[in-house]
């Protein structure tokens, strides 16, 4: 049982990473799109690529905790062992 929880808590991190990515790139997309329409001006690669950077520090940030969090129990499985 404790294997599928490991899995079902991987799939969701996979999710997270999936959605996070995609929608700060489509709403930073969004926003240079519209800025382009309304004032004319030439923003929207540059909102993609802030957007694609602010998926990537959000997904970093995710797995940090996810690591942390990971680690966490290990420690709090091995110091309750050893007593």
């Amino acid at each position: 049982m404790r294997e599928h929880g490991q899995v079902i808590k991987m799939i969701s991190l996979i999710s997270q990473i999936g959605i996070t990515m995609l929608s700060s790139i489509f709403l930073c997309g969004l926003i240079g799109y519209f800025i382009d329409n309304r004032f004319g001006i030439h923003t929207f690669p540059v909102f993609l690529i802030l957007g694609a950077a602010g998926g990537y520090r959000a997904v970093y940030s995710l797995v940090k905790q996810f690591i942390a969090k990971k680690e966490d129990q290990k420690d709090a499985e091995k110091t309750g062992s050893d007593r």
